[in-house]
């Protein structure tokens, strides 16, 4: 079998400029990508997990109080707001309280709003929000009806308007 010549030989310098723009696109789309990754949310939690994690057992002991009150907490959202429901273990309304909470994106802070619930009467309560498609997590913090500090977290889903 004969091949055909092409006329211009492979040279070292050849070699050598398509082992530098190889390794060029390389470095360069990875210096690209870690400006990116650092440049945006720098997934910092807590600025101290030692001295966050010493409130541990505080933390779960309120949980269980939490817990052993058996409130129901209804969760709903619309494009204008955030709507809950609060019923004790009886099924009772419980409209004597006071809900603040924030709105908050998982995974960038440039979104974040804070929450001021309204009652509107048989334990229903709700918050103007503007929620754009994406992930979500409301956290809030209800006092009254006897209890100090009552905290839920809620995760949704904001679909695409129709």
């Amino acid at each position: 079998m004969a091949m055909a010549a092409t006329g211009k030989p492979l040279t070292g310098r050849h070699v050598l400029a398509m082992l530098l723009a190889f390794f060029g696109v390389i470095i360069g789309v990875n210096l690209t990508m870690a400006y990116f990754a650092n440049s945006t949310w720098s997934g910092l939690v807590v600025a101290n997990g030692y001295v966050a994690s010493q409130s541990f057992d505080k933390d779960l002991a309120r949980a269980r109080a939490q817990e052993a009150l058996g409130w129901k907490v209804g969760f709903s959202f619309e494009r204008g707001g955030i709507r809950l429901s609060f019923v004790d273990t009886e099924g009772a309304a419980i409209d004597q309280l006071v809900i603040t909470g924030q709105l908050e994106r998982t995974v960038t802070d440039k979104q974040d709003q804070a929450l001021a619930f309204a009652p509107l009467g048989g334990g229903v309560y709700a918050a103007p929000a503007t929620l754009s498609p994406g992930v979500w997590e409301v956290e809030i913090d209800a006092r009254g009806d006897g209890v100090s500090d009552y905290r839920k977290i809620f995760r949704f889903f904001v679909k695409d308007a129709p």
